[in-house]
């Protein structure tokens, strides 16, 4: 098979090599490489691997997800009656009859996969934040990455109501931190987070998602471990799982704590409620004893400071008014689901 890069012209059927297979709107997302009619990597303008975006004739573009699941990350895939149909910042946009996979996969070594990747842009999607404005993308001409990253790890952000999966990443000196939505890595990652706590030699498909509320949010929407470094993060996984011998003492003891304080935190949680329910009904605002004082506050809408989002949008304005602050040592406990 012959890979070396040719330049061709578009024509109704168009291929490429699969390197997003990700989630959108209750559909898919797809994306890739381009390649010609002898499977040869086809160059843009500027020299660089030119991608391709599928679109359904959906709400949003969005492929079914019959149409995706026999496609992976690597897959060969023709495009049948393809039409380009770029919008707004996304350019690579193609429209199409038919879509399926091509009977065989690229290889996942270094080698071929360093062909693929972005060598034009330093900087992801002009700037080091999580999103760009709808301003800022109209200047841009392309919506979609290919990159060999430094020091990626996964983890599960948890600090909003809904918890997400997240990596972080060096790029160029610069570091980034998106949400995944690869969902065959989601499937992998959450099977054992452990195993991607550190990621020594990762590529990532970056993306940025559709518009909303002005802005663009960069989104990693494919996550490849090349074969060559398949066997190394297998080893770093299991000696991630090793337990030293003095922590059996206190593993037994935490366990039976940590089921007293759940216990008892609903049981709190319900007689707060029982005491909401009963001061409404009978109009009070306030009940002291000689233990406690409880005060009851309607519902009402307020302000909040979403400093993750100012951070986001002014990134450069909220580092300058961070200061240096001294944590003190800390661990983190999670406890890991079991059948039982």
């Amino acid at each position: 098979m012959d890979l070396s890069p040719k330049r061709i012209t578009a024509h109704d059927f168009r291929s490429f090599i699969c390197l997003a297979n990700s989630y959108k709107r209750g559909g898919r997302c797809i994306a890739g490489i381009e390649t010609d009619s002898e499977n040869r990597i086809i160059l843009d303008r500027d020299g660089n691997p030119k991608w391709i975006r599928p679109i359904a004739n959906t709400q949003y573009g969005e492929i079914p997800n019959n149409d995706a699941n026999s496609i992976k990350l690597l897959s060969h895939v023709g495009l049948f009656s393809a039409v380009e149909k770029p919008q707004d910042v996304h350019r690579e946009n193609v429209m199409y009859d038919t879509i399926e996979y091509l009977s065989f996969t690229f290889p996942s070594d270094s080698i071929f996969l360093d062909s693929l990747i972005d060598r034009k842009h330093q900087l992801i999607f002009g700037n080091r934040g999580k999103a760009i404005s709808v301003d800022m993308a109209s200047e841009l001409d392309y919506s979609l990455m290919f990159i060999h990253v430094q020091n990626a790890r996964a983890y599960i952000d948890e600090n909003r109501e809904k918890s997400k999966n997240r990596m972080c990443f060096t790029y160029y000196g610069v570091e980034y931190d998106f949400p995944i939505t690869d969902p065959a890595f989601m499937d992998e990652f959450r099977k054992n987070p452990n195993r991607f706590a550190i990621i020594p030699n990762a590529y990532l498909t970056l993306s940025l998602g559709l518009e909303f509320e002005g802005w663009h949010h960069k989104l990693v929407a494919g996550v490849i471990i090349p074969s060559n470094s398949q066997q190394a993060l297998k080893n770093e996984d299991v000696l991630s799982m090793e337990q030293p011998s003095w922590f059996t003492e206190y593993e037994s003891e935490l366990a039976l704590l940590l089921d007293k304080k759940t216990e008892i935190e609903v049981q709190i949680n319900e007689l707060r409620q029982k005491l909401l329910k009963q001061m409404e009904n009978e109009g009070l605002d306030r009940v002291n004893s000689h233990l406690f004082s409880v005060s009851y506050t309607p519902a009402k809408t307020v302000m909040q400071f979403d400093s993750r989002a100012f951070r986001e949008a002014y990134n450069e304005l909220y580092s300058n008014f961070c200061k240096p602050k001294l944590r003190e040592a800390s661990i983190i406990v999670k406890r890991h689901k079991t059948d039982s």
